[in-house]
Order: structure tokens, then C-alpha cells, then sequence
């Protein structure tokens, strides 16, 4: 079975409220030396990555649990923002990230790890109240369509001067915009959208449009200035036995029912 998932994004996380009562190190040094310990990049992006009540948890940091711990390597979360962790990818001062499309600028300092893990998809939403709903591309040039600033989405609808796009931060000022009737729709990655709207109980206003693009492919990846390059084919291996035996699937369901504000059995 494969979910649809999400490509991270943008953010800067509150850190100042990470307590230190967890299973594992929260570190704001590395090494590029060293090769026993898996320095992982963390930024807030739920389901991926959750920051809660002086926790972390998430997708991302279940599945690296797994593989970590079946390397023998100890694990230490990183946190960082985004455009930030990158670059910490690329000097080595991470060993990894998670939630990654694939591009030929991160090719340069980057291994992605095969297989990917999940598919990213981008949704539009709408009001319930609306009496429209966007069923097919044409749809979109009769709406102003909210857009996460920063973001790359179809290359068809990021050059269509015909379509009216509003950019806002992120998926909270697309919903806050539209409940206030600023925006006709926000295109968003579908499984955190639906994640933001049902903890923060908009999902009995705002609805999921029939119409949507295909995204793209998400992946770990592995520095090349990493001391644990080395490993690359163990970690390779390791993702792809958890993919073929349902692991990755199994804890992507874990994690949305435990973290979903209604609790209905996932498919």
C-alpha cells in the first residue's frame, strides 16, 4: 500500500520549547568525522516530524529510529530550519534528512537513499460553504489559488499566467485566508494538509477538490561529506526491506491515528 504523502517545506520551528525527556539525543553539534553516530536534520513538519508538548516524534523519526538502530549507529536529532539543515548537509555537518524530492542542486552534496519512501501529491481545497468545487485544470482560471511562497508545484500551473495565485508562508495563513473568503482555494501536499485541518478542526469547513496533481517521489538521503557514506548500500538495504515488508506502512498509519483528532480506522 502507498500513502500519499508530502515534500517538506519551509519553517521555523519554536525549538526553545524542546525538553530533553526523550528516547533520543537532541544535539546542536556534529561531527564530520564521526561514524558511529547518525546526526539527523529536524525541522517541524508534521506528520514527518511532530514538536509537541516538549516531545518529538513523526513518520521521519520512527523510520530513522528503525534503521539506526539496525546499523548499530546512535542517533542524534538536529534541530534546524530547513534552508539551514540543507546546508548543514552539504558542509557535513548532517548525516541526513528526510521528506526530500529529488533535484540535480542537492544531487551535488546529497545520496538519496532507495527506494523512496512515499509519494507527495498536491491537493486544492475549497469551502464546504462554496457551491463550487475544482474538478479539472480549466477550473483553476476561474479562482484566485493560494500557494505556499517558495514552493514548486506543476510546472504547467507554476507558468500559467492565466491563473490568479496568492503566496502566503504556509498551509495555516492558505486556511486562514480562505476562511476568510480572501482566496478561492490553497494548493497544499494533501496528507499534512489534512493533518493541520483536523487538529485544528477545519475540516468540517474545508473540503478536498476532486481535481489534484501528482507529485513527487519522497526520500531519506545521506551527505556526501558524511563519515557514514560508507554505509550507503546498509542503508539502502535497510529501506527497501522495510518497504517490502510493510514497515513503512505500517508506521505511517501508527503514526496518523495516533496523532488524528478523529480517530477513523485508516485504509
Amino acid at each position: 500500500m502507498m500513502y500519499s504523502l508530502l515534500v517538506r517545506t519551509f519553517s521555523t520551528p519554536p525549538w526553545n520549547l524542546l525538553l530533553v525527556a526523550l528516547p533520543l539525543t537532541v544535539s546542536a553539534f556534529t561531527s564530520k568525522a564521526d561514524d558511529k553516530t547518525l546526526h539527523f536534520g529536524i525541522d517541524s513538519w508534521p506528520p514527518f516530524t511532530i514538536v509537541k508538548a516538549g516531545s518529538i516524534s513523526g513518520i521521519d523519526i520512527e523510520v530513522i529510529r528503525v534503521i539506526a538502530n539496525t546499523l548499530k549507529l546512535e542517533l542524534k536529532l538536529v534541530p534546524c530550519p530547513f534552508k539551514r539543515c540543507l546546508r548543514m548537509m552539504e558542509n557535513g555537518e548532517l548525516d541526513m534528512l528526510g521528506s526530500l524530492q529529488k533535484n540535480r542542486d542537492r544531487q551535488l552534496y546529497m545520496h538519496y537513499i532507495e527506494p523512496s519512501y512515499y509519494a507527495a501529491n498536491k491537493a486544492f481545497y475549497t469551502l464546504k460553504a462554496t457551491p463550487f468545487t475544482i474538478e479539472k485544470y480549466q477550473d483553476l482560471r476561474q479562482y484566485t489559488i493560494g500557494v505556499t511562497l517558495g514552493h514548486k508545484n506543476n510546472p504547467r500551473f507554476d507558468q500559467d499566467t492565466k491563473i490568479s495565485k496568492f503566496a502566503a508562508v504556509n498551509t495555516a495563513q492558505l486556511s486562514g485566508l480562505l476562511m476568510k473568503k480572501r482566496i478561492d482555494a490553497f494548493l497544499s501536499v494533501d496528507v499534512y494538509s489534512d493533518y493541520y485541518l483536523l487538529q485544528n478542526n477545519l475540516s468540517q469547513y474545508i473540503k478536498k477538490s476532486p481535481f489534484y496533481f501528482e507529485g513527487t517521489l519522497g526520500y531519506f538521503a545521506l551527505s556526501k561529506a558524511s563519515g557514514l557514506t560508507k554505509h550507503l548500500r546498509e542503508f539502502n538495504r535497510v529501506l527497501e526491506e522495510m518497504k517490502k515488508n510493510g514497515e513503512i506502512d505500517r508506521i505511517i498509519k501508527e503514526v496518523l491515528n495516533k496523532h488524528s483528532v478523529v480517530k477513523a480506522p485508516l485504509p
